[in-house]
């Protein structure tokens, strides 16, 4: 079950916030800066010369601040789970449970539990965007009976996209590995342009490490090993074009899939 929160970091408490800051052990002076940083924020708008009147904020944290993720992690992180496996990354939070003989009990009693934690600390979930994916290898499956939250049906997916991989309910990459090619594809161009107006191999190389190997590499190691052939192939040649551009031989996605998960992590620039 993959979460979506409607405006997640406009949503902060500061009140809950400062309670689950000290309750961690934060040092209370620290806790007081964070409360100065997100109550009593004014906003206004500006058009040319004029001024709108300024609105005084006290609820969520400020959008594209580096602190803003942070601090929404801290406040959801008082929520756990002993049975089901939970994945959290900023506002993107997944639920991962096995069910085994038809016994979703544990799976759907952590569901509910957790939209009544998101309603006791004031977070609203976005059920037109929360998602669920079942991984049946069963020849016959039997039919599926919905999740509701808020008295909505969650939609059932056979593919979704999380946190940059494209997951599939057969475990199958070739939808993942479809879209890292076409991305390959796509800023190979424009280092071949790049190129073109000489600029130098180093920043070249700099590149595509940044904007190109950082995409193929990603989760290398989860989805490495089991890619097909096919189109392992095809990633291996987009990798032997971007080492004609620099003029030199980069590692393929076989060498690094097949290395250790620190080596990996290195080429992956994690």
């Amino acid at each position: 079950m993959f979460f979506d929160f409607s405006s997640a970091f406009n949503t902060i408490q500061p009140r809950l916030l400062r309670d689950k800051l000290l309750r961690m052990g934060v040092e209370p002076g620290l806790v007081t800066w964070i409360m100065d940083y997100l109550t009593e924020r004014p906003q206004f708008v500006k058009l040319g010369n004029l001024t709108s009147e300024a609105v005084v904020s006290s609820i969520g944290a400020p959008q594209g601040t580096v602190l803003s993720p942070v601090l929404f992690t801290l406040y959801t992180t008082d929520f756990n789970s002993e049975t089901c496996h939970m994945q959290k990354f900023s506002d993107d939070t997944a639920i991962v449970g096995c069910i085994r003989d038809g016994q979703e009990g544990e799976y759907r009693c952590l569901e509910e539990d957790f939209v009544g934690w998101c309603r006791a600390n004031q977070l609203q979930l976005n059920t037109t965007k929360t998602k669920e994916m079942v991984v049946d290898f069963r020849r016959t499956a039997p039919p599926l009976v919905p999740v509701t939250i808020n008295g909505e049906n969650v939609d059932t997916f056979c593919t979704y996209k999380y946190l940059g991989l494209h997951l599939d309910n057969k475990l199958d990459w070739s939808t993942n590995s479809d879209a890292l090619y076409r991305k390959g594809q796509s800023r190979l161009y424009f280092r071949r342009r790049l190129r073109s107006f000489s600029v130098c191999n180093r920043l070249l190389l700099m590149l595509y490490q940044s904007v190109m190997a950082s995409v193929l590499f990603c989760a290398v190691d989860c989805c490495g090993g089991s890619t097909r052939k096919r189109d392992i192939g095809r990633l291996d040649r987009l990798m032997r074009k971007a080492g004609s551009v620099v003029d030199m031989e980069l590692e393929s996605l076989t060498t690094v899939a097949g290395e250790d998960p620190e080596q990996a992590a290195l080429h992956t620039g994690q």
